[in-house]
């Protein structure tokens, strides 16, 4: 039987070279990990401390890049907006701004999802934003979340995914 951490590190050679697709959540946490991280375990990170960030941002770094769509860039960029506020607030957008709008070697990779791919029922029970996740996953795309229900739907579809609590729990974090 295959362990967390030897499923893990299949996921990294999988995908390594492709990239990651990140829920806001999990995108979130990581800006925060890496930009401001004294604001963890504080508004809308609460459930996470340092170590988790930590965590997260060990196994992203392993991919050439950071996939996203433009649902969680604005979800996430809104959410680090009521998080990091006057100037750190000003000194973080500084940073992001290049990250979400510009198309540099180290900027996020949009996908993006058509409309028409998304199924009705998992547009209800998710929304907009998790179900264009869901239906990305299994386009050779690995997701990491840590929604319970948009893990579940990736994989129900087909696709690879990670929930981030699993890797917490594996890491005793949990």
């Amino acid at each position: 039987m295959q362990t967390l951490d030897d499923r893990l590190t299949a996921f990294v050679r999988r995908h390594k070279t492709h990239g990651i697709l990140l829920d806001t959540n999990v995108l979130l946490l990581f800006l925060i990990a890496q930009h401001q991280p004294t604001m963890i375990g504080k508004k809308r990170l609460e459930k996470y401390g340092e170590y988790d960030g930590k965590l997260l941002v060990s196994y992203i770094n392993q991919f050439s890049r950071i996939l996203t769509t433009p649902h969680v860039l604005a979800e996430t960029s809104n959410l680090v907006r009521q998080i990091v506020k006057g100037q750190l607030g000003a000194e973080l957008s500084t940073i992001l701004h290049p990250l979400f709008c510009l198309s540099l070697h180290n900027s996020f990779k949009q996908c993006t999802v058509e409309g028409h791919l998304i199924d009705s029922d998992l547009f209800g029970k998710l929304g907009l934003t998790d179900s264009g996740l869901a239906t990305l996953a299994p386009e050779n795309r690995l997701l990491l979340t840590d929604d319970l229900d948009l893990f579940l739907a990736a994989i129900s579809l087909g696709g690879d995914a990670i929930n981030f609590t699993h890797m917490r729990e594996a890491a005793g974090i949990v």
